[in-house]
């Protein structure tokens, strides 16, 4: 039955993130902090081996299409972000032995989403009164890779909704366009943190249990939602970014709540 309830949390939540290019951790993420069965560390390893899987399915679908942004930016956009994925893995090791428990970890974690999440909200909402900035240095290209793979793999959410809101930000992409190059730094971002675990000791310290039916569900809902998001216009998929974003703030308040309480006992 647990296995079931994994399944279907996987599949909705990246078939939602491959048509916004979300990724879907940023929601699997709290969602599994929420149930509380596994701690921070095998949370993360789901959420971002689930991702993948959901990147890699979603990128295979997409990446013949013909696109505005450069190929070679894309690229650079994606290693930029491994390298961030690194950094961002050891920051998170750097927590968690620092941490005093677990209930410190996902307040921290939580905070960190919530504030992220409420400014990419308001972004989104006044974006067209909001002028992007057009930047087309590849050194831009490379720093906000960095930044975007530190953020996705020291959450484990992927970063999807900052991704997409700081690349039609700075890079002045349509959603449509920022959504494919969001898929392409969560892979890379998602491929680093998975090596970096692998090459630093292993996954034996982890709970990975359920990761065979989120894998598959991560799978399902990329290949899924690639198909659904080529049928539906920019709006409905910046309507169902905004649905997604409202729903991510809800579970960290509880979250951020629920381990101050555990916290304080």
């Amino acid at each position: 039955m647990i296995a079931l309830l994994y399944f279907f949390i996987a599949l909705i939540c990246t078939f939602a993130g491959a048509i916004t290019g979300m990724g879907g951790g940023v929601v699997i993420k709290p969602v599994l902090d929420l149930l509380g069965d596994f701690d921070s560390a095998s949370i993360g390893a789901l959420s971002s081996i689930t991702v993948l899987a959901m990147s890699l399915t979603t990128f295979a679908r997409q990446a013949g299409k013909k696109r505005n942004t450069s190929i070679v930016k894309l690229l650079v956009l994606g290693i930029s972000s491994a390298g961030g994925g690194v950094l961002g893995q050891y920051l998170f090791e750097i927590m968690t032995k620092g941490a005093t428990n677990a209930a410190t970890v996902k307040i921290i974690q939580n905070s960190i989403l919530l504030f992220l999440i409420v400014c990419i909200f308001f972004y989104m909402l006044f974006r067209e009164k909001i002028k992007p900035l057009h930047l087309h240095n590849v050194v831009f290209y490379i720093l906000v890779g960095l930044l975007l793979g530190i953020l996705s793999s020291f959450l484990g959410i992927g970063g999807g909704p900052l991704n997409v809101a700081i690349l039609m930000l700075l890079f002045a992409m349509e959603i449509k366009e920022a959504t494919f190059a969001s898929i392409v730094t969560i892979m890379f971002a998602q491929i680093a943190k998975v090596v970096t675990i692998f090459a630093s000791g292993g996954f034996g310290g982890y709970d990975l249990s359920m990761l065979p039916y989120m894998v598959v569900a991560g799978v399902l809902g990329g290949f899924i939602g690639s198909i659904v998001g080529k049928k539906i216009s920019g709006k409905i998929t910046a309507v169902a970014f905004n649905v997604m974003q409202i729903a991510v703030m809800i579970i960290c308040i509880i979250n951020i709540a629920t381990s101050s309480v555990a916290l304080k006992a």
